[in-house]
């Protein structure tokens, strides 16, 4: 279930979570810059963003990858980390001006920049290895299984979305909602491993024990005939 760490998406879920619990990230870098420079050591911009409760959240492949983004030569043996850069990049998300500093201020919804637009449309995450091929050629049996027997699988997955006691989250349903769809209400024949690669593939990026039913009925399902 691990993905492939790109700068683009260790720096959306970092803004998504700076976002959210509004941390000032720069406090915890300006102690390491006495000089007031711009610039830390990489070890340095590391042990910042771990005071900051962000190695809580994002992997070290993540922390390590936005490190060596910022990384700049400065001598012969000497290479920093530009994080005054690095803030200016994360504190565009912040529409409000000086939001992240007034703590009682109504925070708005998300910025959209920050939602993937296809989110119900196809899953935009690649898994590590071989678990991305393992589940492509899943898929790909899936739907041609589906394809021959005419019946799309979203409206099961409605119904298992719909129940009393289902979390009622929009598009999503609980992993073991998904699993009893894929074996006992449509009755295909998916190993755990499969099924838990699907979930990797499809899940909920911020809540994963949820997942993205629609975007995988998207992908399963044959097109509609007008």
């Amino acid at each position: 279930m691990n993905e492939t760490v790109t700068f683009d998406s260790a720096m959306t879920r970092l803004k998504k979570l700076v976002y959210k619990q509004r941390i000032r990230l720069k406090d915890f870098f300006v102690d390491f810059d006495k000089l007031h420079t711009g610039f830390v050591a990489t070890n340095h911009f590391i042990t910042a963003l771990s005071m900051a409760g962000i190695d809580k959240h994002l992997s070290s492949s993540e922390l390590e990858t936005l490190r060596d983004a910022y990384k700049q030569t400065k001598g012969p043996s000497l290479i920093l980390a530009d994080y005054r850069s690095f803030l200016a990049d994360v504190d565009i998300i912040f529409t409000v001006p000086n939001l992240e500093t007034a703590p009682l201020t109504e925070v708005p919804r998300e910025p959209v920049e920050l939602l993937d637009k296809t989110r119900y449309f196809k899953a935009s995450r690649v898994l590590a290895g071989v678990g991305e091929n393992i589940a492509i050629d899943v898929i790909a049996r899936l739907a041609d299984i589906i394809a021959r027997r005419g019946t799309p699988v979203k409206p099961f997955f409605d119904d298992a979305a719909s129940n009393d006691h289902s979390a009622k989250m929009y598009g999503h349903v609980t992993v073991p909602q998904f699993r009893q769809c894929l074996g006992t209400k449509l009755d295909l024949l998916v190993t755990e491993k499969e099924v838990m690669l699907l979930v990797g593939k499809f899940c909920h990026e911020d809540k994963p024990e949820f997942v993205n039913y629609i975007s995988f009925s998207n992908t399963i399902d044959p097109p509609e005939k007008w």
